[in-house]
């Protein structure tokens, strides 16, 4: 934080003028910024937030008007728990990060195992993917080291999870074991994603006992013909190979529920397919299949539209019709015992037929994911979202925190939460810009809606302003 976080109204004599972004700076112990520092002083079981913050705020600061009315309006205490939440929705608010992103996502590989038809970099039918005449790529990996370095800048930022994927398989990278000892061990959350290929049980073992939280499993047909449409060069024995996988995974789980007594045991299975005009006759029996073998939730998702992925897109039509399946499925899922996530309600009632599904960010909704998201790129450097908008340089910086309270970033920011409300586009660094077609089918639609949700917890909403 800065001298922009200072306002420049007319102070007495002595007394410093602190405009929304500034409102934290008198209760930081060190030029290191640290958000326990203003957990440690502000957060309270019992005492309200505004009453608390005027009765620590030290004499040689004033609050400007529109910080004194923002201070004054949230009267409630704000217990430890909520307290990094409240200050990631308070920074998009006041447009500074207070605090660091609730989750963080590596993408660790280029390369890949698998040939996903709808994937925008390793698809076989996809011809404009620029990095695809650059082979030497292909067994590039992000370095543990590098990543070690994140964790710890992430640990002083109170960042609460990790995500392992992008565009490349996570699993092949030669130090993916040690990775999730590196995340495990420093008391994060960690969430990956992968086809399944590689969870030989030795893998498997050892993510039962670091306890990893979340696993996605990408696959995307539950026959060898459905799954062959969507991975071209694999097999029938690939296939049976990849449920067999499942079954020792499935078994793992079992075999410590019994041991441990308990109801249930990390990670948390989440059995993922892409619907595809191939495939989508099978919901159901995904949702059978994805019981069988102990998952706990099915995640349905809509292809994401590009001109050479078109084709895959289901039609409003096709689309009419897995909504009602959709229906079926989640009449069962109570006997199944098992969770039907509804993050495809959204993609799908709101489906176009272009394909798109969240072209409404273009119209009302602001973006708020620079203030509970951020992405390290398999260059290092650094992207505002799954959209590949590189708004950062790796050698432009000391590291993720230096990054992530620059200034660069905050402008980023501005633009995506107000694009709709008088701000301007703003360029990325591999030829892009902040807001783009990629935004009207959005992969973070949400992390956008859990910070909806916490504006109004807060009610928040009256503060966010034009830009």
């Amino acid at each position: 934080m800065g001298v922009s976080a200072v306002s420049q109204a007319q102070a007495p004599a002595g007394k410093i003028i602190l405009g929304p972004k500034g409102l934290f700076l008198p209760f930081l112990k060190s030029e290191t910024y640290d958000p326990r520092d203003i957990l440690e002083a502000l957060a309270s079981d019992t005492e309200g937030f505004a009453r608390r913050y005027f009765r620590l705020l030290p004499s040689s600061f004033e609050l400007d008007e529109k910080a004194r009315k923002l201070v004054e309006h949230l009267k409630k205490p704000i217990p430890e728990a909520d307290f990094p939440q409240f200050l990631r929705v308070l920074g998009a608010v006041c447009e500074q990060a207070f605090i660091g992103p609730k989750r963080m996502l590596f993408d660790i590989s280029y390369g890949c195992n698998l040939d996903c038809v709808y994937c925008r970099r390793h698809s076989p039918i996809n011809p404009g993917d620029e990095e695809k005449s650059q082979p030497e790529l292909e067994g590039t990996f992000l370095s543990l080291p590098y990543m070690e370095s994140v964790l710890d800048d992430a640990k002083r930022l109170m960042v609460e999870e990790f995500l392992l994927v992008g565009g490349g398989e996570p699993t092949i990278h030669p130090q993916f074991a040690d990775l999730i000892q590196a995340v495990k061990s420093r008391g994060f959350g960690l969430n990956f994603s992968t086809n399944g290929l590689a969870l030989k049980p030795k893998l498997v073992d050892h993510i039962l006992q670091w306890g990893v939280d979340n696993m996605t499993i990408s696959v995307s047909g539950v026959t060898p013909k459905s799954y062959r449409a969507t991975h071209p060069s694999k097999t029938k024995r690939i296939f049976d190979k990849l449920f067999q996988n499942f079954d020792y995974l499935n078994c793992r789980r079992r075999e410590l529920v019994e041991k441990t007594g308990q109801e249930y045991v990390k990670p948390f299975c989440i059995f993922l397919h892409v619907l595809t005009r191939d495939n989508w006759h099978e919901v159901v029996d995904m949702a059978l299949m994805g019981a069988e073998y102990g998952f706990d939730t099915i995640w349905y998702k809509l292809v994401h539209p590009s001109p050479w992925s078109q084709h895959l897109c289901l039609t409003l039509e096709e689309a009419a019709k897995v909504r009602e399946m959709l229906k079926e499925v989640k009449k069962l899922a109570p006997r199944l015992k098992i969770k039907i996530d509804s993050y495809m309600d959204q993609e799908i009632n709101n489906l176009q037929d272009d394909g798109t599904w969240a072209g409404y960010f273009h119209e009302k909704r602001r973006c708020f994911v620079g203030w509970n998201f951020s992405y390290v790129d398999l260059s290092r450097d650094f992207s505002f979202c799954c959209g590949d908008k590189i708004v950062g340089k790796a050698d432009q910086y000391q590291g993720f925190a230096d990054f992530w309270l620059s200034e660069e970033y905050a402008k980023a920011r501005h633009c995506a939460k107000n694009i709709n409300y008088g701000a301007g586009n703003l360029p990325t660094y591999n030829g892009g810009e902040i807001i783009d077609e990629f935004c009207r089918s959005c992969d973070n639609t949400n992390f956008n809606d859990e910070m909806e949700g916490l504006l109004k917890k807060w009610k928040l909403e009256s503060f966010l302003g034009d830009a």
